[in-house]
C-alpha cells in the first residue's frame, strides 16, 4: 500500500520517482519490477550525456536549450506511465524578471573636491543586478559602517549614532568573531541586512570583499559580474525594496574609498582578518553612478507529474521528490560546465 507520489519540476527542478516501479507492482504491474532491480548505468549515461550536451547551452532559466530539458523530461514520465498533474498538461508556466546592467550606459566614479575619479568595472568595481534592479542617476556621500550589521541577539547594532539618511553605505564583508555563524550568516543575507539599512533611510550599498576570506580571485568575480540575475515577477519577491544600488568593491583597488578619511583600508583588512570590531566614519569621497538596467520578463515552466498511490486514504497525500535540470552555469571556449546539475537529475531518471 503506496502514498501517491508527486513528482516536482520547478522552473528550475525536475524530478522522477524511483519508487515508481514498487508502486506498480503494488498495482499488480510485474513488468515494472525488472528496471527497479538494479542500477542501469548505461541508461543513467545516456541521460547524462544528452542533459550536459552543449547543445543545450547550460540550460539556463526561460531558454531554449531548458525547454529541450523539460520536453526530454516530460518524456521520461511518459515511458514511465506517470500523469501530468500541470495546468497544461505536465507543464505549469512561471513567470519572472530578468535584470542585467547595460555597462556601455552605466558608469561609476569617486568624486572628491568636485574632482571624479572613474572606476573600472574590469578592475575596481561593478554595479550588482541583483540589487541594482532599475535604471538610475545616483551621487550620494558614502559612510563606512563597519560590517554593517544590526544582530539584537547579541546587543550589536553598526549602525548606532550614524547619520546614513540619504547615503551610500560601505561595509566589509564578513562579521565580528563573537557572533555565532549560524546567526551571521542570517543577518549577512541581503534582505535581512538590508532592512536595517532601509530604515535608516539608505540609498544602496558598498561591499568590499574581504581579502582574507576570498576563495574566487576578483579577475574571476569581475568576469562574471555582468551575468544577468533573475526573480519570481511581483513585488512581494524583491528582497531588498528601495534599494537603489548595490556595487561590488575590489579590495585591491579599495583605498581609493579611504582616501582622505584618517583611515586606510590597509587597517581595516589586518582587522577584519582576525574579525575584530571595526571603525565607523564617514568616507571623504562620494559616489556617482549611472546605472542603465535592462529588464526582461521570462517565462519558464514547472514540470509537474504524479503516480497515484494504491492506498484509498493514504493516496491522498504526496510525497514529493525534485531533481534539478537547469543549472547555474559557465562558459569556457571549449564546452558549458553543466555536468554536475546532469548528473543529479539523471540519477533520478
Amino acid at each position: 500500500m503506496r502514498r501517491s507520489v508527486l513528482l516536482f519540476l520547478p522552473a528550475l527542478l525536475v524530478s522522477l520517482a524511483a519508487t515508481a516501479q514498487q508502486t506498480s507492482v503494488a498495482q499488480g504491474d510485474s513488468h515494472a519490477a525488472s528496471p527497479a532491480s538494479h542500477f542501469d548505468g548505461n541508461s543513467w549515461w545516456a541521460h547524462v550525456k544528452f542533459l550536459a550536451d552543449d547543445s543545450l547551452e547550460g540550460r539556463n532559466t526561460g531558454s531554449e536549450g531548458l525547454r529541450k530539458a523539460q520536453a526530454y523530461a516530460v518524456e521520461q514520465f511518459q515511458k514511465a506511465g506517470l500523469e501530468p498533474a500541470g495546468v497544461n498538461g505536465f507543464y505549469q508556466p512561471v513567470h519572472f524578471n530578468q535584470f542585467q546592467v547595460d555597462e556601455s550606459k552605466s558608469s561609476l566614479a569617486l568624486v572628491s573636491k568636485g574632482k571624479a575619479e572613474p572606476l573600472s568595472f574590469a578592475d575596481d568595481a561593478f554595479l550588482n543586478s541583483r540589487s541594482t534592479r532599475a535604471t538610475v542617476y545616483l551621487q550620494a556621500p558614502l559612510v563606512f559602517i563597519g560590517y554593517g550589521l544590526k544582530i539584537p541577539e547579541k546587543n550589536l547594532d553598526e549602525l548606532a549614532g550614524l547619520n546614513l539618511n540619504g547615503k551610500v553605505v560601505v561595509y566589509l564583508a564578513g562579521s565580528p568573531a563573537d557572533i555565532p555563524t549560524a546567526l551571521a550568516s542570517h543577518y549577512q543575507t541581503a534582505g535581512e541586512r538590508w532592512k536595517s539599512l532601509h530604515a535608516a533611510g539608505v540609498l544602496g550599498v558598498v561591499t568590499i570583499f574581504n581579502p582574507a576570506s576570498m576563495d574566487i580571485p576578483w579577475s574571476r568575480i569581475s568576469a562574471n559580474g555582468n551575468e544577468p540575475s533573475m526573480d519570481l515577477a511581483g513585488s512581494e519577491f524583491e528582497e531588498t525594496p528601495g534599494q537603489q544600488i548595490g556595487v561590488a568593491f575590489n579590495p585591491a583597488s579599495a583605498e581609493k574609498l579611504f582616501a582622505g578619511s584618517g583611515h586606510t583600508f590597509a587597517e581595516i583588512a589586518a582587522l577584519g582578518k582576525d574579525r575584530k570590531p571595526l571603525p565607523h566614519f564617514p568616507l571623504a569621497v562620494s559616489l556617482s553612478t549611472q546605472a542603465a538596467i535592462q529588464t526582461t520578463p521570462i517565462e519558464s515552466a514547472n514540470i509537474v507529474a504524479k503516480l497515484l498511490g494504491s492506498d484509498p486514504t493514504l493516496k491522498n497525500e504526496y510525497v514529493v521528490l525534485s531533481a534539478l535540470p537547469s543549472t547555474a552555469t559557465a562558459f569556457t571556449t571549449e564546452r558549458w560546465t553543466t555536468a554536475p546539475a546532469a548528473r543529479w537529475f539523471s540519477t533520478w531518471l
